[in-house]
């Protein structure tokens, strides 16, 4: 199964749609609050980040998708 990871995720249209293919999302990178809310209630095993500038390789876990 292919693993997906998200920049700027907004509420996760992509990934929803992704998901419905058979990729799994790994990891979202979104700063909005709200946006961070319905993220964590559609995909509930996601790890979720919020400033772009605070992630990178020392904590996103390898993906096949970006």
């Amino acid at each position: 199964m292919p693993l997906l990871g998200s920049l700027f995720s907004g509420i996760g249209g992509f990934e929803l749609g992704f998901e419905r293919t058979g990729i799994r999302t790994v990891w979202q990178v979104e700063l909005d609050e709200w946006c961070q809310k319905i993220l964590a209630k559609h995909f509930p095993e996601a790890q979720r980040f919020g400033d772009i500038r605070s992630v990178g390789a020392h904590c996103l876990a390898p993906v096949d998708i970006v």
